[in-house]
């Protein structure tokens, strides 16, 4: 199974900490899937117009279970199931009926039979991506695991309207305008989404993406300024790509990482171009 074919169960980033401050009430939003934790976190911060895309189609399966569950679990029963590694996390029974779609019931089906219908067994096989997962951590990460936030992303979702496509970022094309996009650490793989000059030909497809989006969260860095992941990370050359990029620096989503602050890189529209390839 290949990195884009697994399901984060919960973000490895420190979603809070760039997105408490934003305002999103009312606001028109395109995001990674992912987790689904984008999602959760902007419809927290008021977003009710969101489109969402993923490489991976299985993602679409967990969103459907991550949504409905916040909709209809109270709060601690939803750290139960979906958190925390316990007796009910994936509960079948709960999980099953949460459920609101036959192609996702037959998808989770066939994971609950290759793991002995065990929740905690299929929360820990290869389907979902734990590499980073520290529950403490993913209650400080996320904005909407506050339970008075939480509560408030329930009565939302009644409202919020929520499209999935199935595409990588290469491929996507916007029609209509969005307020605002976040691309997690996408650009992390560049290198496997260009085989040459993969940071300029990443800078074309986001000015691409600006004429539709009024501000895009382009890059999630880890230890910024001092990781060495991918081009991306290598801020001067950033900087000269895209020379009007604004930048928040806060709190390392990493463990074992005191004092150290992880960084979004932003980019407005009509910001000034430089890309050469």
């Amino acid at each position: 199974m290949g990195r884009f074919d697994v399901i984060y169960p919960f973000t490895s980033e420190n979603i809070a900490g760039y997105m408490e401050d934003l305002d999103l009430t009312d606001k028109k939003i395109i995001t990674v899937t992912a987790s689904s934790d984008h999602i959760l976190n902007a419809i927290a911060q008021g977003a009710t117009d969101i489109t969402t895309f993923d490489i991976n189609p299985e993602t679409r399966f967990y969103m459907e279970l991550k949504l409905v569950g916040v909709k209809r679990l109270e709060y601690e029963d939803f750290l139960k199931i979906f958190l925390l590694d316990n007796s009910m996390s994936l509960n079948k029974e709960i999980i099953m009926s949460l459920i609101t779609s036959r192609d996702c019931q037959y998808y989770w089906e066939e994971k609950y039979r290759e793991n002995k219908n065990n929740g905690l067994l299929l929360k820990k096989s290869s389907v979902f991506y734990r590499k980073y997962f520290n529950t403490k951590s993913k209650l400080k990460q996320n904005i909407y695991l506050n339970k008075s936030k939480y509560q408030q992303v329930q009565k939302r979702l009644e409202e919020v309207k929520i499209n999935f496509i199935n595409t990588d970022l290469k491929n996507l094309h916007l029609k209509g305008e969005y307020d605002d996009m976040f691309l997690s650490n996408i650009s992390d793989y560049i290198s496997l989404m260009y085989q040459e000059h993969p940071l300029e030909q990443f800078a074309k497809k986001i000015y691409e993406l600006s004429e539709n989006v009024k501000t895009i969260y382009f890059a999630y860095l880890y230890d910024i300024g001092n990781s060495n992941r991918s081009e991306i990370d290598d801020i001067e050359r950033v900087k000269r790509v895209f020379p009007t990029l604004q930048e928040k620096r806060f709190p390392s989503a990493l463990e074992k990482t005191e004092g150290k602050k992880d960084g979004v890189l932003i980019l407005k529209k009509g910001a000034k171009r430089n890309v050469r390839v």
